[in-house]
């Protein structure tokens, strides 16, 4: 007898989503300058967490580092236990609202040619030692930034602070650490307007963010300069006020070059 047609299978359903999108990450950010001895530090970290919605997966603890020199670890015994205990108090506190506790190194001072700072810094190495041991007590995860970032290449704007660069260079190390799988975008920001010609010269679809006063000097400049560009861009809430512009949301992306202006970085 004839062999049976095979029975009919239906085609598998055709994923209108072929690569999933990628996963979104809440980054919070609590911020002092308090140091560490000050008893405010705890009552902000117990008010923050008891008015957050969010359990946190990680918690990464960068704090301790440029205030309260009052103590000195390199001098005094008495000062390292008492750095190590409020470290650890802090710390104990963290693990209430985390399973997964990151320690962080303390960045180092830009003046160590001076001899405050060559002094602050051997401090600041001192209390690093102290935040591997109390990790390692509690069993944290420990990340030594000061041996992955290259200090010979740090820009300080003052004594301890770094400039938005050199945040994005340390940024892109830290969470390689903690998050290996994730990929890392640096922002396209432009200082120099040799910076801003080079991208003109390599995009096709060139817009400009913002009708107002700056974003008509930049129209003024791109014609000046003989750079072609497609519209000025508006957000939705002023559209209907101009006929010559387009949404956000019409912008041809394909090699597109989009400037925007500090003050609407918001975009």
């Amino acid at each position: 007898p004839p062999t049976p047609p095979p029975p009919h299978t239906p085609p598998p359903p055709t994923n209108p989503h072929p690569h999933p999108p990628p996963p979104e990450y809440c980054v919070d950010l609590l911020a002092m300058s308090y140091s560490i001895f000050d008893d405010m530090v705890l009552e902000e970290i117990k008010h923050f967490f008891k008015r957050t919605p969010y359990q946190y997966d990680l918690i990464i603890y960068h704090l301790g580092a440029h205030h309260g020199y009052g103590v000195n670890c390199i001098k005094s015994e008495n000062a390292v236990n008492q750095y190590t205990d409020r470290v650890r108090e802090i710390l104990v506190e963290l693990k209430k609202y985390s399973d997964n506790i990151g320690v962080m190194t303390l960045t180092l001072e830009g003046c160590a040619d001076e001899k405050s700072g060559l002094n602050h810094n051997m401090e600041i190495k001192k209390r690093n030692e102290i935040l591997r041991a109390v990790s390692n007590e509690l069993d944290l995860l420990f990340y030594d930034l000061n041996q992955t970032i290259d200090y010979k290449i740090v820009r300080y704007i003052d004594r301890c602070h770094f400039t938005d660069d050199d945040y994005e260079y340390m940024s892109e190390k830290i969470i390689g650490y903690f998050f290996p799988k994730i990929h890392f975008a640096y922002a396209n920001r432009i200082r120099e307007m040799n910076d801003l010609r080079k991208k003109l010269d390599t995009c096709a679809n060139v817009y400009v963010y913002g009708n107002g006063v700056r974003g008509k000097s930049l129209k003024i400049y791109l014609q000046k300069y003989g750079y072609a560009f497609r519209e000025v861009i508006v957000s939705d809430k002023y559209a209907h006020l101009y006929n010559d512009v387009v949404k956000i949301d019409w912008v041809e992306k394909v090699n597109a070059l989009v400037i925007v202006t500090l003050t609407d970085i918001e975009i």
